[in-house]
């Protein structure tokens, strides 16, 4: 006689704080030549690092991601260049937020300095990852043993484990941006109140059980 298969989702849903927080701080500079608009980028840069090493204690790691320079035309139409403009963007992944608002209002004060984010995120190592799997199979097995139940029987050998979706972190970015020409006095007596945005962290997994002493009569 062939043994009688149950097939079940397994399901679970954890909110946690996240981890991480990134920024994208974008340098903007302009020019009459690509040259100068390349040094003027530099500079800033050199600013942004002096930024982002009074803070190297709170940051998990820190890339340019993105620079070009390109020329600006007149009127459309026109193929006159009339000056060029940059940008060079950097990404900034913070682990201690109490940095987050200095860095942004450090960025403020930068000539000509963007700073979008912050992007909230779990770590991959997080445990809430095992735990969200730990709880949809749990949640498998339950499942299971209700229609075993339901059949008067129970729930028998494992047959077969499906894992195909990776868990996933909801939420997503809530973007904030600053922008700034110059520097002000009032800088340093603000302080941006960020609310860091809770993960949502999902485990799902298909089981399929053998089902014992079953009776569908």
């Amino acid at each position: 006689m062939t043994t009688p298969i149950v097939t079940v989702r397994g399901e679970a849903e954890l909110e946690v704080p996240p981890d991480l927080a990134a920024l994208r701080i974008t340098l903007h500079g302009s020019g009459s030549d690509a040259r100068s608009v390349w040094a003027a980028l530099s500079r800033a840069g050199d600013g942004l690092t002096a930024l982002l090493d009074r803070h190297a204690a709170a940051i998990e790691e820190r890339a340019t991601v993105h620079a070009h320079v390109s020329p600006v035309f007149g009127r459309r139409g026109q193929t006159k260049i009339t000056g060029y403009r940059g940008s060079r963007q950097t990404r900034v992944v913070v682990h201690d937020f109490e940095a987050l608002s200095p860095l942004l209002l450090g960025v403020a004060e930068l000539p000509d300095a963007q700073a979008d984010g912050p992007e909230w995120s779990l770590r991959r190592d997080n445990p809430a990852h095992r735990e969200a799997r730990l709880a949809a199979i749990e949640d498998a097995r339950s499942r299971a043993a209700d229609y075993a139940a339901g059949f008067g029987g129970r729930i028998s050998e494992l047959i077969e484990v499906s894992d195909l979706d990776d868990p996933g972190h909801g939420g997503g970015p809530r973007p904030m941006a600053l922008f700034a020409r110059g520097s002000g006095p009032e800088a340093d007596q603000i302080e941006l109140q960020l609310e860091p945005e809770p993960q949502r962290v999902t485990g799902r997994i298909t089981v399929r059980f053998g089902l014992a002493a079953v009776s569908v009569g």
